[in-house]
């Protein structure tokens, strides 16, 4: 009976007398398979406002552009939210040990029906089933561990049959920040433009606020931009850094000032269990050399490194230059510690704890970040700020962030007198850039290029040219003077990004 009708439709296509839809017949005849894949994004940003959306979730009551509420609906519910905060206050989004998901596409293919077979080194490791092929449903995700796999598309129409075969890598990359106040993003909360333009109702709020750690912060802000960069690779940020970290008291020990009971190493094992990060991204150095009792004394005091610190870590030390350059002397050995950390099964914490280190993955790259010029003026001169003199921050500036700093350095005195600085353990900027010494480091000095060697100052005296805020004395905000403003920390995120991407 079924062979009956199909010979009197085909007579009647012939005779005329039947006209066939020519999408159906082209369908039935023609099936034609268009493969294509992409990386789910595992920085996502779901309503395009340059700030990574997590997934801790909304306030329970009231406007999403308020202060969020102490409680919160929608906390790990798998769907990226404006206004939420990250997860725990430290992932972009969730690590599974199963692998991270794929978008398999065959939407412009034609067909009845479609599947995906999925194979790794000849072995078929996936073969989704037969669905059909509509506007509505023609695109799925897989969650698949990191290799490079064969899928093949078909499709099928009638008893005919397309295939086609695409290669893909499949490639998140984990990044894990590490660091102080200028990568946390400190001064740069969630909501901080609105707040400072309009004021009440609009309240700043943190993404972890024991640590004022925030997506607007240069590490997440450069994590967005490289998962944007390639819809080929995904990215996951694992960020814990936190405002006042040094070495001993936020790297490798517990920041107690700050609330925390485990060491910033300690916290990335814990929330990375046993995957590999690709790179870390370390901002430190600059609360160990002595920022505060920098500012405090130099804001107090004429002649600024021959001073006595007035307070902060350098206050035992007979004066500021001595106190920097000590403090400068013990940064080699100090990377080289946080190095031991990385990559190891183990590495020994201040307190002399042996702990888990962060797990690396072949070729990863350990990215520390050189500070940027704070000192200078629009017309690139050195600052006069409050009370706080040139010749002071051109002092700051040649021996704690320019990386090849002149030895000794000569400064001229309030009184006209010349005197040389011994300057033995170098800048700063100097340690930082000489960790490229350790395998698999690799500095990022753009984020000191970008403002320090540029004929135009952004320092805290450059108007509205500054990348830094200056003194802050808003409630709640003081803590953002002389560290990087929205713009600050999206140029030194510009930075990080391009030498991760051309890593």
């Amino acid at each position: 009976m079924r062979g009956r009708l199909q010979r009197f439709l085909a007579s009647a296509v012939a005779l005329g007398l039947l006209i066939p839809l020519a999408g159906q017949a082209q369908a039935a005849e023609n099936p034609r398979a268009k493969p294509s894949w992409s990386m789910v994004p595992q920085a996502k940003d779901t309503d395009n406002d340059g700030v990574i959306d997590g997934d801790g979730g909304v306030p329970v009551s009231g406007a999403l552009t308020r202060e969020p509420a102490t409680r919160y609906k929608g906390a790990g519910n798998r769907i990226a939210q404006p206004n939420e905060r990250l997860i725990s206050g430290a992932l972009s989004w969730y690590l599974s040990p199963k692998g991270y998901p794929v978008a398999l596409d065959a939407c412009s293919s034609t067909g009845d029906e479609f599947r995906w077979k999925i194979t790794r080194d000849g072995r078929t490791v996936r073969t989704t089933k037969w669905r059909s092929l509509t506007p509505r449903a023609c695109s799925q995700e897989l969650v698949l561990p990191e290799a490079v796999y064969s899928m093949t598309l078909e499709v099928r129409a009638g008893s005919r049959t397309a295939r086609k075969t695409v290669n893909a890598r499949v490639r998140n990359i984990l990044i894990v920040a590490l660091g102080d106040s200028y990568a946390s993003g400190e001064g740069n909360p969630r909501n901080v433009d609105a707040w400072l333009s309009e004021g009440a109702p609009f309240r700043p709020y943190w993404d972890d606020s024991s640590c004022n750690r925030s997506v607007l912060g240069a590490p997440s802000q450069a994590a967005l931009a490289l998962e944007q960069e390639s819809a080929k690779t995904s990215v996951t940020l694992v960020n814990v850094t936190c405002t006042g970290a040094t070495v001993n008291s936020g790297i490798l020990g517990a920041q107690r000032s700050q609330g925390q009971d485990s060491s910033q190493i300690e916290q990335a094992a814990a929330l990375l269990k046993g995957q590999a990060a690709d790179l870390v991204l370390l901002s430190i150095g600059g609360n160990d050399v002595g920022f505060t009792s920098i500012l405090q004394t130099c804001a107090l005091t004429n002649n600024c490194p021959l001073s006595r610190p007035s307070s902060g870590p350098l206050r035992s030390s007979p004066t500021v230059q001595q106190g920097v350059q000590a403090q400068t002397a013990e940064l080699g050995s100090d990377f080289e510690r946080i190095a031991a950390c990385l990559g190891a099964e183990s590495c020994t914490l201040k307190d002399g704890r042996p702990v888990a280190g962060i797990p690396l993955a072949r070729n990863a790259r350990v990215m520390p970040t050189l500070y940027p010029d704070i000192t200078r003026a629009a017309d690139g001169q050195p600052c006069r700020y409050l009370t706080i003199t040139p010749a002071d921050f051109a002092w700051a500036r040649d021996t704690v962030l320019v990386p090849e700093p002149v030895r000794p350095y000569p400064y001229t005195t309030t009184q006209g007198r010349t005197v040389d600085l011994a300057m033995g353990a170098g800048s700063l900027n100097q340690q930082i850039a000489a960790t490229s010494r350790l395998p698999g480091w690799a500095p990022v000095v753009g984020t000191w290029s970008s403002s320090g060697t540029s004929p135009e100052g952004h320092g805290v005296c450059a108007g509205s040219s500054a990348w830094v805020f200056g003194l802050t004395t808003l409630s709640g905000f003081s803590n953002a003077s002389f560290h990087p403003n929205p713009t600050g920390q999206k140029v030194m995120a510009r930075a990080i990004a391009q030498a991760a991407s051309a890593r």
